[in-house]
Protein backbone atom coordinates (compact mmCIF):
# COMPACT_ATOMS: atom_id res chain seq x y z
CA UNK A 1 0.00 0.00 0.00
CA UNK A 2 1.54 3.35 -1.02
CA UNK A 3 2.21 5.88 1.71
CA UNK A 4 0.82 9.41 1.80
CA UNK A 5 3.70 11.93 1.62
CA UNK A 6 3.31 14.85 4.03
CA UNK A 7 5.38 17.62 5.56
CA UNK A 8 3.89 18.42 8.98
CA UNK A 9 4.50 22.02 10.08
CA UNK A 10 4.17 23.31 13.65
CA UNK A 11 4.53 27.05 14.23
CA UNK A 12 5.93 27.78 17.71
CA UNK A 13 6.09 31.13 19.48
CA UNK A 14 7.02 31.35 23.16
CA UNK A 15 5.77 27.83 23.87
CA UNK A 16 8.23 27.44 26.74
CA UNK A 17 9.51 24.26 28.34
CA UNK A 18 6.32 22.37 27.46
CA UNK A 19 7.28 22.38 23.79
CA UNK A 20 9.58 19.37 24.21
CA UNK A 21 6.67 17.19 25.34
CA UNK A 22 4.39 18.54 22.60
CA UNK A 23 6.87 17.80 19.81
CA UNK A 24 7.54 14.39 21.33
CA UNK A 25 3.83 13.56 21.25
CA UNK A 26 3.41 14.73 17.66
CA UNK A 27 6.42 12.72 16.55
CA UNK A 28 5.18 9.63 18.39
CA UNK A 29 1.75 9.83 16.76
CA UNK A 30 3.22 10.36 13.30
CA UNK A 31 5.62 7.45 13.83
CA UNK A 32 2.72 5.17 14.77
CA UNK A 33 1.17 6.05 11.41
CA UNK A 34 4.43 5.58 9.49
CA UNK A 35 3.07 2.54 7.65
CA UNK A 36 0.63 4.93 5.97
CA UNK A 37 2.49 8.25 6.13
CA UNK A 38 5.82 9.20 4.54
CA UNK A 39 6.32 12.21 6.79
CA UNK A 40 8.75 14.86 7.89
CA UNK A 41 8.21 17.13 10.91
CA UNK A 42 9.15 20.79 10.68
CA UNK A 43 8.97 23.20 13.63
CA UNK A 44 9.16 26.92 12.94
CA UNK A 45 10.43 28.99 15.87
CA UNK A 46 8.86 32.35 15.10
CA UNK A 47 11.30 34.58 16.98
CA UNK A 48 10.55 33.22 20.45
CA UNK A 49 12.11 35.02 23.44
CA UNK A 50 11.64 32.24 26.00
CA UNK A 51 12.83 28.62 26.30
CA UNK A 52 11.41 27.56 22.93
CA UNK A 53 14.75 27.60 21.10
CA UNK A 54 16.46 25.72 23.93
CA UNK A 55 13.76 23.04 23.95
CA UNK A 56 14.04 22.55 20.19
CA UNK A 57 17.83 22.36 20.42
CA UNK A 58 17.54 19.76 23.18
CA UNK A 59 15.03 17.74 21.18
CA UNK A 60 17.24 17.79 18.09
CA UNK A 61 20.25 16.68 20.17
CA UNK A 62 18.38 13.81 21.83
CA UNK A 63 16.64 12.67 18.62
CA UNK A 64 19.01 13.46 15.77
CA UNK A 65 17.28 13.84 12.42
CA UNK A 66 13.78 13.45 13.87
CA UNK A 67 12.72 17.05 13.23
CA UNK A 68 13.81 20.04 11.18
CA UNK A 69 13.91 23.37 13.00
CA UNK A 70 13.39 26.59 11.07
CA UNK A 71 14.05 29.86 12.88
CA UNK A 72 12.89 33.45 12.47
CA UNK A 73 15.28 35.87 14.20
CA UNK A 74 12.30 38.03 15.21
CA UNK A 75 8.58 37.36 15.51
CA UNK A 76 6.77 37.70 12.17
CA UNK A 77 3.42 36.15 13.04
CA UNK A 78 1.58 32.94 12.27
CA UNK A 79 1.12 33.45 8.52
CA UNK A 80 4.85 34.09 8.04
CA UNK A 81 5.63 30.92 10.01
CA UNK A 82 3.20 28.96 7.85
CA UNK A 83 4.88 30.32 4.74
CA UNK A 84 8.36 29.42 5.98
CA UNK A 85 7.20 25.87 6.67
CA UNK A 86 5.56 25.57 3.27
CA UNK A 87 8.64 26.83 1.44
CA UNK A 88 10.85 24.34 3.31
CA UNK A 89 8.53 21.36 2.81
CA UNK A 90 9.86 18.54 0.65
CA UNK A 91 6.63 16.50 0.41
CA UNK A 92 3.73 16.97 -2.02
CA UNK A 93 1.32 17.69 0.85
CA UNK A 94 1.89 20.11 3.72
CA UNK A 95 -0.20 19.85 6.90
CA UNK A 96 -0.40 22.29 9.80
CA UNK A 97 -0.91 21.62 13.51
CA UNK A 98 -1.38 24.06 16.40
CA UNK A 99 1.59 24.07 18.77
CA UNK A 100 -0.73 23.66 21.76
CA UNK A 101 -2.44 20.60 20.24
CA UNK A 102 -5.94 22.04 20.24
CA UNK A 103 -6.46 19.28 17.67
CA UNK A 104 -4.98 15.88 18.42
CA UNK A 105 -2.06 14.93 16.13
CA UNK A 106 -4.07 11.98 14.78
CA UNK A 107 -5.98 14.50 12.66
CA UNK A 108 -3.01 14.69 10.26
CA UNK A 109 -3.56 11.23 8.81
CA UNK A 110 -7.29 11.82 8.43
CA UNK A 111 -6.69 15.12 6.63
CA UNK A 112 -4.04 13.71 4.31
CA UNK A 113 -6.15 10.67 3.47
CA UNK A 114 -9.25 12.79 2.85
CA UNK A 115 -7.30 15.11 0.57
CA UNK A 116 -5.81 12.23 -1.41
CA UNK A 117 -9.05 10.25 -1.73
CA UNK A 118 -11.09 13.27 -2.84
CA UNK A 119 -8.49 14.81 -5.15
CA UNK A 120 -8.81 18.09 -3.25
CA UNK A 121 -6.33 20.94 -3.04
CA UNK A 122 -7.02 21.22 0.69
CA UNK A 123 -8.63 19.21 3.47
CA UNK A 124 -10.03 21.24 6.37
CA UNK A 125 -10.40 20.11 9.99
CA UNK A 126 -13.91 21.30 10.86
CA UNK A 127 -15.27 21.41 14.42
CA UNK A 128 -18.45 23.14 13.21
CA UNK A 129 -19.73 20.64 10.67
CA UNK A 130 -21.90 17.66 11.70
CA UNK A 131 -19.70 15.22 13.60
CA UNK A 132 -17.28 17.90 14.82
CA UNK A 133 -17.04 19.03 18.44
CA UNK A 134 -15.77 22.00 20.47
CA UNK A 135 -14.76 21.92 24.14
CA UNK A 136 -12.87 24.11 26.64
CA UNK A 137 -12.89 27.18 24.39
CA UNK A 138 -13.62 30.44 26.29
CA UNK A 139 -17.10 31.74 25.61
CA UNK A 140 -15.98 35.07 24.10
CA UNK A 141 -13.59 33.30 21.70
CA UNK A 142 -16.19 30.71 20.81
CA UNK A 143 -18.89 33.30 20.09
CA UNK A 144 -16.53 35.35 17.91
CA UNK A 145 -15.45 32.23 16.02
CA UNK A 146 -18.97 30.86 15.61
CA UNK A 147 -20.37 34.16 14.34
CA UNK A 148 -17.46 34.74 11.96
CA UNK A 149 -17.64 31.25 10.51
CA UNK A 150 -21.44 31.46 10.25
CA UNK A 151 -21.15 34.64 8.17
CA UNK A 152 -18.54 33.08 5.91
CA UNK A 153 -20.56 29.88 5.61
CA UNK A 154 -23.60 31.86 4.45
CA UNK A 155 -21.43 33.45 1.75
CA UNK A 156 -20.60 29.96 0.47
CA UNK A 157 -24.24 28.94 0.43
CA UNK A 158 -23.70 26.77 3.50
CA UNK A 159 -21.37 24.41 1.64
CA UNK A 160 -18.56 24.84 4.18
CA UNK A 161 -18.74 25.19 7.94
CA UNK A 162 -15.24 26.17 9.07
CA UNK A 163 -13.11 28.86 7.43
CA UNK A 164 -10.85 30.35 10.10
CA UNK A 165 -8.93 27.31 11.38
CA UNK A 166 -5.31 26.67 10.36
CA UNK A 167 -5.30 22.88 10.89
CA UNK A 168 -5.45 21.65 7.32
CA UNK A 169 -3.60 19.60 4.70
CA UNK A 170 -2.75 21.39 1.45
CA UNK A 171 -1.31 20.55 -1.91
CA UNK A 172 2.14 22.07 -1.34
CA UNK A 173 2.54 23.54 -4.82
CA UNK A 174 -0.93 25.12 -4.70
CA UNK A 175 -0.31 26.73 -1.31
CA UNK A 176 3.08 28.06 -2.41
CA UNK A 177 1.38 29.81 -5.30
CA UNK A 178 -1.24 31.29 -2.96
CA UNK A 179 1.52 32.70 -0.77
CA UNK A 180 2.63 34.84 -3.72
CA UNK A 181 -0.71 36.68 -3.68
CA UNK A 182 -1.92 39.44 -1.39
CA UNK A 183 -4.59 38.09 0.98
CA UNK A 184 -7.84 39.90 1.71
CA UNK A 185 -8.90 39.99 5.37
CA UNK A 186 -8.26 36.92 7.53
CA UNK A 187 -5.65 34.70 5.88
CA UNK A 188 -7.04 31.21 6.45
CA UNK A 189 -10.51 32.26 5.30
CA UNK A 190 -9.09 34.09 2.30
CA UNK A 191 -7.22 30.95 1.21
CA UNK A 192 -10.52 29.07 0.94
CA UNK A 193 -12.08 31.92 -1.02
CA UNK A 194 -9.07 31.99 -3.37
CA UNK A 195 -9.33 28.23 -3.94
CA UNK A 196 -13.03 28.60 -4.77
CA UNK A 197 -12.15 31.42 -7.14
CA UNK A 198 -9.59 29.13 -8.81
CA UNK A 199 -12.14 26.27 -9.01
CA UNK A 200 -9.95 24.08 -6.78
CA UNK A 201 -11.63 21.21 -4.95
CA UNK A 202 -12.02 21.48 -1.16
CA UNK A 203 -12.90 18.76 1.34
CA UNK A 204 -14.00 19.30 4.93
CA UNK A 205 -13.94 16.59 7.58
CA UNK A 206 -15.32 16.62 11.15
CA UNK A 207 -12.76 17.24 13.87
CA UNK A 208 -12.59 17.75 17.63
CA UNK A 209 -11.34 21.15 18.81
CA UNK A 210 -10.40 21.13 22.50
CA UNK A 211 -8.18 23.71 24.14
CA UNK A 212 -5.71 22.15 26.57
CA UNK A 213 -6.73 22.81 30.19
CA UNK A 214 -3.69 25.01 30.85
CA UNK A 215 -4.43 27.22 27.85
CA UNK A 216 -8.09 27.49 28.83
CA UNK A 217 -7.18 28.47 32.40
CA UNK A 218 -4.66 31.09 31.28
CA UNK A 219 -6.67 32.64 28.46
CA UNK A 220 -7.59 36.32 29.05
CA UNK A 221 -10.87 37.72 27.83
CA UNK A 222 -10.74 39.05 24.28
CA UNK A 223 -10.38 42.83 24.28
CA UNK A 224 -12.89 45.00 22.48
CA UNK A 225 -10.10 46.17 20.17
CA UNK A 226 -9.24 42.59 19.20
CA UNK A 227 -12.89 41.75 18.65
CA UNK A 228 -13.42 44.77 16.38
CA UNK A 229 -10.25 43.94 14.43
CA UNK A 230 -11.34 40.33 13.88
CA UNK A 231 -14.79 41.45 12.80
CA UNK A 232 -13.22 43.77 10.26
CA UNK A 233 -11.09 40.96 8.88
CA UNK A 234 -14.11 38.66 8.57
CA UNK A 235 -16.14 41.35 6.77
CA UNK A 236 -13.30 41.95 4.30
CA UNK A 237 -12.92 38.24 3.62
CA UNK A 238 -16.68 37.73 3.39
CA UNK A 239 -16.94 40.25 0.59
CA UNK A 240 -14.15 38.54 -1.36
CA UNK A 241 -15.62 35.08 -0.64
CA UNK A 242 -19.12 36.08 -1.71
CA UNK A 243 -17.79 37.38 -5.03
CA UNK A 244 -15.71 34.23 -5.59
CA UNK A 245 -18.68 31.95 -4.85
CA UNK A 246 -20.96 33.98 -7.10
CA UNK A 247 -18.55 33.63 -10.04
CA UNK A 248 -17.68 29.95 -9.48
CA UNK A 249 -19.27 27.55 -11.93
CA UNK A 250 -17.98 24.36 -10.32
CA UNK A 251 -19.28 25.33 -6.87
CA UNK A 252 -22.83 25.27 -8.21
CA UNK A 253 -22.49 21.64 -9.34
CA UNK A 254 -21.59 20.45 -5.83
CA UNK A 255 -18.29 18.91 -6.98
CA UNK A 256 -16.01 21.72 -5.79
CA UNK A 257 -16.74 21.50 -2.07
CA UNK A 258 -17.14 18.13 -0.39
CA UNK A 259 -18.46 18.81 3.08
CA UNK A 260 -20.02 15.77 4.71
CA UNK A 261 -19.48 13.13 7.36
CA UNK A 262 -17.34 10.42 5.69
CA UNK A 263 -19.07 7.12 5.11
CA UNK A 264 -16.18 5.35 6.81
CA UNK A 265 -13.37 6.49 9.08
CA UNK A 266 -10.22 7.69 7.37
CA UNK A 267 -8.29 5.83 10.06
CA UNK A 268 -9.04 2.20 10.74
Amino acid sequence: MPKYPVSVVVAAYNEGSGLFEIVDRILADLTRASERLDFELLVVDDGSSDATAAMLARFSAERPGAIRVLTHPVNHGLVAAMRTGCEAATKATVAYLDADLSYRPEIVERLVAAKAESGAAVAIASPYMPGGTVSRVPLDRLIASRVGNWILSRCSGGRLSTFTGMVRAYDTAVLRELFTRKPVGEFNSWVIAALIQDERRIVEIPADLAWPPERYAASPRMSLESLVRRCGQVVATADFLWAACRRSKTLKTGTLVLSAQPTRPYIS
